[in-house]
């Protein structure tokens, strides 16, 4: 102690205690997760068709699991469309913590997941309850399965997500995406709704342990309507949207590096 003050943490021991802090929390969301989805999936069940008393709850994990994270402060940006309005949120996919921005969305939906994550105990056995979609990465069949029950959860009046990218970011930048969330939003005449999730490439790269400090800002972009567009509009839908997802991190991301987009051209095997 020194002038009446305590001695504070060096900044490597602060961050090393609020990383343990972050992973114990994320534990305990986990390990909570399917005993409270099993529950209430049990209760809810004869009436809760559509299973949306257990995604909001395991949206409710997730906001609680970002809000609470000591190194990763967020905020929340725009508005999504009010019930019963159905839409197709398109976020961006820069690390693992997008997952948990998502969950900060203001409207319960469906979410397409890689299937890897639905074979983890307790989480994944969550998602399925839940109602969530999972996809094998690759795979034409599992890629049109995935799209035909996401197109039926949009016929039922339930909103769904996907990261067009498909996959993570390896190094930051905007990948192309993929043509199937559009394709589905242009056959049933749904919005699209452009996400711009900043800082999460900066808390967590992709495969790495180590959690850093960075502020998570989650911006909801104006629906893109899809009404009186065709199939042979897809192409040019795909690159609207991401011209605007491009724009909006470029706004979010300019204090703290210059924006960056990886090349347009779709990847080979797009859908």
């Amino acid at each position: 102690m020194a002038g009446g003050r305590p001695a504070r943490y060096p900044v490597p021991v602060r961050r090393l205690l609020a990383t343990a802090l972050t992973y114990a929390l994320a534990g305990a969301v986990v390990a909570v997760s399917f005993p409270l989805a099993l529950g209430l999936f049990l209760l809810t069940a004869p009436f809760d068709r559509r299973r949306m008393a257990v995604s909001e709850l395991l949206r409710w994990l997730g906001e609680v699991l970002l809000r609470h994270a000591p190194l990763w402060p967020a905020r929340i940006e725009g508005s999504l469309p009010p019930p019963p309005a159905t839409f197709v949120v398109v976020p961006n996919h820069q690390s693992i913590v997008d997952a948990i921005a998502v969950a900060c969305l203001p409207r319960n939906m469906k979410w397409l997941g890689k299937v890897e994550a639905f074979r983890l105990p307790w989480l994944g056995w969550a998602f399925h309850l839940a109602g969530y979609v999972p996809v094998k990465r690759g795979d034409r069949a599992s890629g049109a399965a995935a799209l035909a029950a996401m197109r039926r959860w949009l016929e039922a009046g339930v909103p769904v997500g996907l990261f067009a990218e498909g996959h993570r970011t390896r190094d930051g930048l905007l990948q192309p995406f993929h043509a199937g969330p559009f394709r589905l939003a242009v056959d049933l005449g749904v919005p699209i709704v452009p996400v711009a999730i900043s800082g999460a490439w900066r808390a967590m790269p992709p495969d790495r342990a180590a959690i850093r400090p960075a502020t998570i800002q989650v911006r909801i972009l104006p629906p893109v309507p899809t009404v009186g567009r065709t199939p042979a509009d897809v192409d040019a839908l795909r690159e609207e949207v991401r011209g605007r997802i491009a724009a909006a991190l470029a706004e979010l991301e300019a204090p703290a590096a210059p924006p960056r987009a990886a090349p347009a051209t779709p990847a080979p095997g797009s859908r």
